[in-house]
């Protein structure tokens, strides 16, 4: 009988350097792997992870071409790739390697330092290993989203003493559901007595996106800021920073945090979009044009660049005032892609074509207003049909839709946005008393 645990084990080495791949399969190899492969670039592990995920990914922190083994891991836990039963151990020349993983939320499930023994490995592996045994019946149910199930789970795990290794870790993975459940006081709640016993910086951060989602602005913006102040180098932390930022409409600040951190990591494309975001309700045309055009060309993961982000792309030309190259965009989407759009979308579509080419945007976008008037809609969406209805001389619902955010949970986000297009269609006056109408109408509901 083999008492192998790795027997049936199928490993992946991620490393650019052949040399490094032939050892890391050699120290695999020793401590009994069914099967290695290899990848020799980012690219390619993405393919072979995406296409039949191993249960261990060695893999090293440098990959060369400006990508990293944390980066990996990120587009693996954002496309949902990874399954939590898999074993990701980072390898790293870097003594310092301790500080990175120590700040960021997506962690590998541990890292060895080189050069290490096989035996040393095989230590780290099994632990692992018990590891996700303990978890394993957790995961199923974080799975299926049966998270009533997951956190009683969790909890039973907490109170027993074989959970006591995994202390933090089940108070961790605890926020966590809570906060994918909606439930973000508890969510709070839990990061907090997390940073009870212990300062680290990603419950500070957990602490922030809990009252983010609770619309607590102010206070989310005091936490977020303690922890990136603490952990410079904390990335993640500096984006939910420019979020909290953006949503309190300092978008020049959180244009200027995720200029900074997008020059440091040059392929994060969700950052990139974010900085595009930013860039765009801050009137800088040119650099949220630069970086959705760098996300559509290049984030290169299937399915990664959605319509959503072509639309993004379109609003920075707008923003540039390039009306042809937002049009040029528009009409390179398929008709079936279109129809196939929830309303929000359709909507924005048609107001982005009228805008920029009103002779084949007006009847559509013209069609929709019926269901514009009473729909929910997105905060992207409504800025681009008041946009587009003062372009078109609809002044009716071009009001409606910028009281009703402004009445809303976004008005600091929207406001210098919308009161931007009022002034760019000779309309200052009137967007002054939609102003005095929308803070009566919070006067009297108070």
């Amino acid at each position: 009988m083999n008492n192998n645990p790795f027997a049936d084990k199928r490993f992946l080495v991620v490393d650019d350097l052949p040399m490094a791949r032939e050892a890391l399969r050699t120290i695999a190899q020793t401590a009994g792997a069914f099967a290695v492969e290899f990848a020799s670039n980012y690219q390619d592990a993405i393919y072979r992870i995406r296409n039949n995920a191993p249960d261990v990914i060695l893999c090293d922190y440098i990959l060369g071409e400006g990508r990293s083994g944390q980066q990996l891991l990120e587009e693996l836990r954002r496309f949902n790739l990874l399954p939590d039963e898999s074993i990701f151990m980072m390898v790293t020349g870097e003594q310092s390697y301790e500080q990175v993983v120590s700040a960021v939320e997506l962690v590998p499930d541990d890292y060895i330092i080189k050069p290490f023994s096989p035996d040393k490995l095989l230590f780290r592996l099994n632990r692992i290993m018990a590891k996700k045994e303990f978890f394993a019946e957790y995961y199923r149910e974080k799975r299926a989203q049966e998270y009533a199930q997951a956190l009683a789970i969790l909890e039973q795990q907490k109170q027993s003493e074989a959970g006591r290794p995994y202390r933090f870790e089940i108070l961790r993975q605890e926020a966590e559901v809570l906060l994918a459940k909606g439930d973000h006081e508890a969510a709070e709640g839990a990061y907090r007595n997390i940073l009870d016993n212990y300062e680290f910086p990603w419950a500070r951060a957990g602490v922030a996106r809990a009252l983010h989602k609770q619309n607590r602005l102010d206070e989310a913006r005091e936490e977020i800021e303690r922890a990136v102040g603490a952990t410079p180098n904390f990335f993640d932390a500096a984006d939910i920073k420019a979020s909290i930022c953006i949503d309190q409409g300092e978008t020049e600040e959180a244009q200027r945090v995720l200029d900074e951190v997008s020059k440091k990591t040059p392929r994060n494309y969700q950052r990139k979009r974010l900085l595009a975001e930013a860039a765009t309700l801050n009137g800088d045309s040119d650099t949220a044009r630069a970086a959705m055009a760098d996300v559509v060309a290049n984030d290169t993961m299937p399915g990664a660049v959605s319509l959503e982000d072509r639309l993004a792309l379109v609003r920075s030309h707008v923003v540039a005032g390039d009306k042809i190259s937002g049009e040029k965009v528009l009409v390179g989407m398929r008709e079936s892609e279109i129809q196939n759009l929830a309303l929000d979308e359709q909507a924005s579509f048609a107001a982005l074509l009228a805008i920029c080419s009103p002779g084949k945007g007006k009847p559509r976008f013209t069609g929709l207003r019926p269901a514009l008037l009473s729909a929910e809609l997105s905060v992207h969406a409504r800025l681009d049909i008041i946009q587009a209805a003062l372009s078109l001389s609809d002044n009716p619902l071009a009001d409606q839709q910028a009281k009703t955010l402004m009445a809303g949970e976004e008005a600091k986000k929207v406001f210098g946005s919308i009161r931007k297009f009022y002034a760019l269609y000779g309309r200052e006056v009137d967007f002054r008393e939609l102003q005095k109408q929308v803070a009566l109408q919070r006067i009297h509901h108070d």
